[in-house]
């Protein structure tokens, strides 16, 4: 290689005479990526000025070498194969066609690279010219664009947690809820099956507060909620209404099903321990059974939804920590004063 001063300049009126050979040695030696040049065996056989610098060798010390030397240990021997593959089936490779790739300086730190292959016959022999990259800064930015996208898309996602989720206990909020209900509606029309919602209210929770204070008050809520959610199907929309009021929206339950279902979330609230008062809910129910006629969502989960609000108030009425169905407020006995009354399913 030639590493002699620049190519004087021509005097003024006279043509230039360069040998071209004289300007690709040079535009050999001075580009600015690492160039060098492979024989078949993998050997280095010539080294430009960018090569010494980037890698810390003298050329002296790397032609002859196999190229190996400039590869991280742990790629070597893939390297090595693939070296071999590339060999036998010789094929011009761009920038940016391979996988994330590093080189090895002399001092043995690694930095990453991306690399440009061409292979070459001279007098019947084959070479591979090889530009070699420096991306470091390229890659910190690359790095540091992901870790940015990673963290706009955790801050996304908590931003759409907290959109559908209430805060203190986790489930869906109204918001949530009335959508995801409102998509239970549609699905139930469908496939012409019952959806049913439960109403539920904690019993004389502000006694709780009262007595305990509003840490307790929100410990119940979060125990509650959790209750629910581990007792409710898989499907099932739980959801806090607001205050010490839940709601759950369930698909498929017949109005003798609901009642068991509603059944089953009250004596699980009841079963809640580790509180400092035992925990009692009364629930109200609402079921629709499938319609063949088109219909306004909103307007029938409103209507659904004051069902089992009147349900509620029933349970309520009756003496709390029981269940009551819609339906069962038309019978006869549901005429009667609240004295008379008997509780549909009593704890």
């Amino acid at each position: 290689m030639y590493r002699d001063s620049p190519v004087p300049p021509v005097p003024e009126g006279k043509s230039a005479c360069v040998a071209p050979m004289d300007i690709y040695q040079r535009i050999f030696e001075y580009t600015p990526d690492a160039l060098f040049v492979t024989d078949q065996a993998g050997h280095i056989v010539l080294a430009n000025a960018q090569t010494e610098t980037l890698f810390g060798y003298d050329r002296s010390e790397l032609i002859g070498q196999p190229v190996e030397m400039l590869v991280p240990p742990r790629f070597a021997a893939h390297h090595a194969g693939h070296r071999t593959r590339f060999t036998s089936e010789a094929h011009s490779r761009p920038m940016g066609k391979a996988a994330e790739l590093f080189a090895l300086r002399r001092d043995g730190s690694e930095f990453p690279v991306d690399i440009m292959l061409s292979p070459m016959i001279l007098h019947g022999a084959h070479f591979v010219l090889c530009v070699i990259r420096d991306i470091t800064e390229r890659k910190a930015a690359q790095d540091e664009l992901a870790r940015q996208t990673a963290e706009l898309r955790r801050l996304h996602a908590e931003l759409e947690l907290l959109a559908n989720h209430d805060g203190l206990t986790g489930l869906y909020n109204w918001r949530a809820f009335y959508e995801y209900a409102g998509q239970m509606l549609k699905t139930a029309h469908r496939r012409q099956e019952n959806a049913t919602l439960l109403m539920i209210d904690l019993d004389h929770f502000k006694q709780i507060n009262d007595r305990f204070g509003h840490a307790e008050g929100d410990r119940v809520l979060q125990a509650v909620a959790s209750t629910l959610k581990a007792t409710a199907r898989e499907n099932d929309i739980v959801a806090r209404h607001g205050g010490e009021e839940f709601v759950v929206a369930a698909l498929g339950l017949n109005e003798a099903e609901s009642l068991v279902a509603a059944e089953r979330l009250r004596a699980a609230v009841a079963a809640t321990e580790n509180m400092k008062t035992r925990i009692t809910a009364s629930i109200g129910i609402a079921t629709l059974a499938p319609q063949a006629q088109k219909h306004e969502t909103p307007r029938l989960l409103a209507e659904l939804l004051d069902q089992a609000d009147q349900a509620l108030y029933t349970a309520k009425r009756n003496g709390r920590n029981q269940v009551c169905h819609f339906s069962r407020l038309a019978d006869p006995a549901e005429a009667e004063s609240p004295q008379m009354k008997t509780p549909i399913i009593s704890s």
